[in-house]
Order: structure tokens, then C-alpha cells, then sequence
């Protein structure tokens, strides 16, 4: 299809709408700004195959356009791409994963010709680039990325994407703001002596920060005898981490709570005191921007792509990525010093509804797309 056509239709081969983390964030915003050019009349439909969705609590169905639950199949996901594509000849195929765009066999199968874009969101890139993954990424029309740090990496391992790479930095869920919103106190309550970390805690991707945090809480603990770390998310590492919380002497000091919902989450940052994800793995980091919407200072590491969101000792700190004793300086210095706190927590929150507000994220997308 040439460059100047205009694109009437689009397909999004999409992992969810209603399941948890970024990069289903990252879709719903991508379907709110599509069904919303179709309002407008500006496309004239969108479909969608959904390869996780639970057909018990499926998102709405396109304004326009048919939505197919693949159920957890590939196979099944990528027949119905398939299918609807050639009922549709779409002028856009939209992916929010490289392993769907991989998945679709796009040398082999109907789509072969197709023009389409992936959204790349940093963590896939740490596999191995080969191979059908590599096709896949190598033949996009466009690739977006959540962070100039992800383009960065792709400009450097494929230097020919270059033209085609469009970072386009997250946006907080509107969906969640609103919900937060409601339920947001008229006043806001004390926060507690507390650091807040939000992520999966799984074996095979430790590197979020949770064993950094641990090993500084001892000497947290040392200068804030009442601190506490409430551990959000779940995954088969929680019984690792547990251990090593009673082995270094701060097992009641630390409380896992597991899967939250978006209302209980929006309380805990309202209640914490700190942000603290000292991360080397974040493509973006969402929950850091979700954290200073709540007036939360945030410590990420200087290792990923957290300084994209956070500003160091404008909205929070950024440390060196496994280093227990500047964890602990951070997390002290912050739950020591409340002025110092709140002086970042509101530039935090300044910066939060300026920068990562949906209508900057549809814009940039709409622009990334050409539409």
C-alpha cells in the first residue's frame, strides 16, 4: 500500500484489553483512541483479535468493527487474524507485542503483503532478535516504542529501523484517573512511614529492584525504626522473597499483598510515603508516572529507562540498579525528610498530568500512525 494512501480500516492483533500490566494499558489507550477517530468519522472501522481476553469480562466490542477472542490459543488468534483480513483487506494491521506480529507468520500467510506496525515495549527485546521474531520486526512499515531508551536499543541492533522507529512515551490509563478520581479522598490523609514497590515477582525476572529493597531495609529500618515495604504483585518468586525478608531480620516489617485491585492500588498510593522500583529492566516504567500522579517522590535506578519519567532530585531520585546502601540512603533521606517528600511528590504529580495525560499519548499515536 503506498506511503500517501489513506487508511480507512485497521485490524489490531492485540494480547488484552482487561488483563493486568503496561502493555494492556498501553492497548486500551490505543482501542479508546481508535474507536474515537471512528466517532469522528475519521476511519471508517476497527477490528480486533484478542489473544488473552476472558470472554467473562471481555472489553466492549469496537464502536465499529467485530472483536474475536482467540482464548488463549495461537493457532485460534492467528486464524482469526487471518480470516478477518481477508474479509477486510485492512490497510493497517496493529500489533501491541512482536511475538503476535512473529505469531501471524507474516511471510507466509495472507498478510504477507500487508503493511502494519508493532508496538515495541523493551522487556521483548531482551530475548534473542532472530529468526521469525526478527522478520517480524525487520518488515514493519512502523515500529513505535514506549521510550527513546527502547528506540535507542533498536537503533543500535538494527541501524536500518531507524526511519521507521517512533517513540511514543506512556500514558496513565484514563480509565484508572477516572476511577481514582471518584474515590479520592476531599482531603488528603497523613502518609505512613511506608516505600511502595509495584511488579511482577517472578523467578526468571528478577530484576526489578525487590532484593536491592530488602537488603537496604535493615539499615532503612536502622535510621526509621517504624518503616515498613508493602510489596505489591504476585508471582513464584514471593516465597523466595519472603525468606529472605526473615533471614535478614525484617520480616514484620515487610507485608506482601499480592494482586490488588486499581481502587485499592490508587489507596495505597495515597497512603505510602515513597515509590521505590530500582529497576534495570523497565522499557518505560508506568508505574512510576501512576505513583507521581498520586503526589508520590519515586526512586528508579539509573540503569533502564526510569529517568525518561522520573527527574532526579526534581521528582524523585534515581540510584546505580543493585546497590542495597544507596537504596537505603534514597528510602531514608525521603521518609526522613517529609518536606523534601512533598516538594517532590507535587512536582511529581505536576509532571504526571502534564507529560503522561492520555491526550499527549493520542497524539503522539495518531502522528506515529499517520493518522
Amino acid at each position: 500500500m503506498p506511503a500517501e494512501a489513506v487508511t480507512r480500516s485497521i485490524l489490531c492483533g492485540l494480547t488484552g484489553l482487561r488483563l493486568g500490566g503496561g502493555i494492556a494499558s498501553v492497548s486500551r489507550c490505543v482501542a479508546r483512541a481508535l474507536d474515537e477517530l471512528v466517532d469522528q468519522q475519521r476511519l471508517e472501522r476497527t477490528d480486533r483479535v484478542l489473544l488473552l481476553e476472558d470472554p467473562s469480562a471481555a472489553a466492549p466490542p469496537p464502536r465499529r468493527g467485530r472483536q474475536q477472542l482467540a482464548r488463549g490459543s495461537q493457532p485460534r488468534f492467528v486464524l482469526q487474524l487471518w480470516w478477518s483480513y481477508l474479509r477486510q483487506h485492512h490497510d493497517l494491521v496493529f500489533f501491541d507485542l512482536l511475538g503476535l506480529a512473529r505469531s501471524a507468520g507474516l511471510a507466509l500467510s495472507p498478510l504477507r503483503n500487508a503493511r502494519y506496525a508493532v508496538f515495541a515495549h523493551g522487556l521483548e527485546l531482551t530475548v534473542d532478535l532472530e529468526g521469525s521474531r526478527e522478520q517480524a520486526l525487520r518488515r514493519a512499515w512502523r515500529v513505535l516504542t514506549n521510550s527513546e531508551s527502547t528506540a535507542r536499543t533498536l537503533r543500535e541492533r538494527f541501524p536500518e529501523l531507524a526511519p521507521r522507529l517512533r517513540p511514543i512515551p506512556l500514558c496513565i490509563d484514563p480509565e484508572r484517573v477516572a476511577l481514582w478520581q471518584q474515590h479520592e479522598p476531599p482531603s488528603a490523609a497523613p502518609r505512613e512511614p511506608a516505600a511502595l514497590i509495584v511488579g511482577r515477582i517472578w523467578s526468571e525476572e528478577r530484576g526489578k529492584g525487590h532484593d536491592a529493597l530488602l537488603e537496604a531495609w535493615p539499615e532503612v529500618r536502622r535510621r526509621m525504626p517504624g518503616a515498613q515495604l508493602w510489596i505489591v504483585g504476585t508471582g513464584d518468586d514471593c516465597g523466595r522473597l519472603g525468606t529472605k525478608a526473615r533471614e535478614l531480620g525484617v520480616g514484620e516489617a515487610v507485608r506482601f499483598l499480592g494482586e490488588v485491585s486499581d481502587e485499592e492500588l490508587g489507596r495505597l498510593y495515597r497512603r505510602a510515603s515513597v515509590f521505590a522500583m530500582p529497576s534495570r529492566q523497565e522499557g518505560f516504567g508506568l508505574v512510576y508516572a501512576e505513583a507521581m500522579w498520586h503526589g508520590l517522590p519515586c526512586i528508579g535506578s539509573t540503569r533502564d529507562a526510569a529517568g525518561e519519567v522520573i527527574r532526579d532530585g526534581e521528582t524523585g531520585l534515581l540510584i546505580p540498579y543493585g546497590d542495597a546502601a544507596a537504596t537505603a540512603a534514597a528510602v531514608a533521606s525521603l521518609l526522613s525528610d517529609p518536606d523534601l517528600g512533598r516538594r517532590l511528590g507535587e512536582a511529581g504529580a505536576r509532571r504526571a498530568r502534564e507529560v503522561f495525560a492520555y491526550p499527549r499519548f493520542r497524539s503522539d499515536l495518531l502522528r506515529a500512525l499517520e493518522l
